[in-house]
């Protein structure tokens, strides 16, 4: 590794760079001439080369070093670094070691030629595929204020319209001073001096206001608990066509363009969220706290960087309503994986509720106790996914009604017996049964549709598909074998379970609501598993459902 990186110091000093210490050494891209009239000063860190990827400060260009307002306003994949409330001291790093690695032909020249591409590119305004990977305007920094956003509020701020300003209220942890004392909660929290504010004795959380009843107000509780304080927020929607590239192009734009002090008349803070067209159209924003000299149009001001935290767009996996019949250790599992998957709605409905019995063995926790394990696991799924698409109800009825889909997990024959031929009988849309063993030895999903076979027609065919019922009585016979119930302390008896094992059939239940959602049909209608004891990976029988010439349904695929 030292002849590797003695090697690559040589050729950079072969290209005209120097040393500035022992790591580091300066030079100019390209060594003679210009990029058509552009040429820079850089400095390259060879500190832990060539294990770490070297880093490339941009000092100048043309041999203007005030790069926070010199910065061409095009250009890209070029990092700045705010280290100070002084928005002028920054640091800028060029962004060119795509996927680095320590081979032997990824030397001093290598590095130069990199660089030179970068500035080649930027400008032509012309970037080679491979180099032209995802970038900001103004990269996301790491600050100890720290701005949560739920994802209805960015939704309403892109609906807003280009160089729209408006306030809203913020709630967030109480200021500490420089002095050693409090923000009370009597004065808004823009009543303060930015100066006054310390930055390193505290994290601040802020909260954009939100609706009492969306799953956001109890991450904002859980965070700030009753100690908090208000603020006015500002919130500024730029249009696509406003350039700029570093933040202090950005605080000057709005400066320039804007009364602030008309709007926020009075502040001596102000929290701003400015959301903009960046890097190949995609939204972004930034957030800062701004001092009134900024406020008032002054020249000289500070700022201190708020890091904004908000969940990713992404895209709907199933997109139906599906109805949960049954939230118990299956059944709870379905409706994790369901949260984690893009569920545009889950209806719930269970009678019983979250005993001793269930702890370790279900989603819900202990605090849950005495609970209806439908309306506790809505609630605790909201407030995982910070989202509205979870729903409990009290009658079975109207579960099955609003459904695209029923996933049936009640845990008992009888209980699906109940509902098979009584609550369901001439269902037309989908539903998906299942069920495990003790020990979840065999466990067994049935699909049933308006064109399939119903639940009796599957445990008719248990029994003529020779098979189906070869596969089912090995499996039986291993049950039987095995121990099946453990006792509490007052004598009750409960079935054993492999959680890993359950998991997993809550897994193939996801993955076939996942597959109907995109192609409106199923690639089968029932599936066991088979697993011998020692087994990490089931055996699995796959297979359709007609109607059973001694069952009196019409499902005739």
């Amino acid at each position: 590794m030292d002849k590797q990186r003695q090697m690559a110091e040589a050729e950079l000093l072969q290209l005209g760079f120097s040393f500035i210490n022992e790591n580091t050494l300066s030079g100019r891209v390209p060594q003679d001439g210009d990029v058509h009239g552009v040429y820079i000063q850089v400095e390259i860190s060879l500190t832990g080369f060539p294990i770490k990827q070297p880093e490339v400060r941009l000092i100048s260009i043309n041999d203007d070093s005030e790069l926070y307002k010199s910065v061409p306003k095009t250009w890209r994949h070029l990092d700045e670094f705010i280290f100070s409330s002084d928005p002028k001291s920054t640091k800028f790093y060029i962004c060119s070691m795509h996927n680095w690695s320590a081979r032997s032909d990824r030397g001093g020249k290598f590095i130069y030629e990199r660089i030179l591409s970068w500035l080649q590119s930027n400008v032509t305004n012309n970037w080679n595929v491979d180099e032209d990977l995802p970038t900001w305007r103004i990269i996301p920094q790491f600050s100890n204020a720290i701005m949560y956003l739920p994802d209805y509020f960015l939704q309403e701020l892109r609906k807003e319209e280009a160089k729209t300003f408006f306030s809203m209220t913020a709630f967030h942890t109480p200021y500490v001073f420089t002095s050693g004392g409090e923000a009370s909660g009597k004065k808004e929290g823009n009543s303060y001096p930015i100066n006054e504010i310390s930055f390193q004795k505290r994290i601040y959380y802020f909260f954009p206001e939100s609706p009492k009843e969306h799953p956001f107000t109890h991450l904002m509780k859980a965070k700030l608990g009753d100690a908090f304080i208000s603020s006015k927020l500002l919130l500024v929607r730029l249009p696509g066509n406003y350039l700029f590239k570093t933040l202090y192009q950005l605080l000057k734009t709005i400066q320039q363009n804007t009364d602030l002090n008309k709007i926020l008349e009075k502040s001596q803070n102000m929290p701003v969220i400015v959301m903009y067209r960046g890097d190949k159209g995609r939204d972004e924003a930034v957030a800062f706290l701004a001092s009134k000299e900024y406020i008032e149009g002054k020249e000289d001001f500070q700022i201190h960087l708020m890091k904004l935290e908000s969940m990713p767009k992404r895209p709907m996996a199933i997109d139906m309503t599906v109805g949960l019949l049954g939230v118990g250790s299956l059944g709870s599992q379905v409706a994790r994986l369901l949260s984690q998957k893009e569920t545009r709605r889950v209806v719930m409905s269970d009678h019983d509720v979250l005993s001793m019995e269930n702890i370790g063995r279900h989603e819900l926790s202990p605090f849950y106790l005495g609970h209806l394990k439908s309306r506790g696991l809505a609630f605790e799924l909201n407030t995982k996914t910070l989202s509205n698409n979870f729903f409990y109800m009290n009658e079975d009825e109207k579960v099955i009604g609003i459904s695209d889909i029923l996933v049936i997990t009640v845990g008992d024959r009888q209980a699906f017996d109940k509902l098979a031929f009584r609550k369901l009988l001439g269902h037309s849309k989908p539903i998906i049964w299942a069920w495990s063993s003790p020990n979840n030895i065999l466990q067994e999903i049935v699909i049933t549709t308006s064109v399939t076979g119903c639940l009796n027609c599957y445990y008719a065919l248990t029994e003529s598909d020779k098979e189906l019922a070869t596969f089912q009585k090995i499996a039986l016979e291993e049950i039987k074998a095995a121990t099946s119930i453990e006792f509490d302390i007052c004598g009750n008896p409960h079935t054993i379970s492999q959680m890993e094992k359950m998991d997993f059939l809550a897994t193939q239940i996801v993955s076939i609501l996942s597959y109907y959602s995109r192609h409106g049909r199923f690639p089968f209608d029932f599936v066991n598993y088979y697993w011998g004891t020692d087994e990490i990976i089931p055996r699995a029988k796959v297979g359709y459902v007609q109607c059973h010439p001694a069952c009196t349904c019409k499902g005739d695929r």
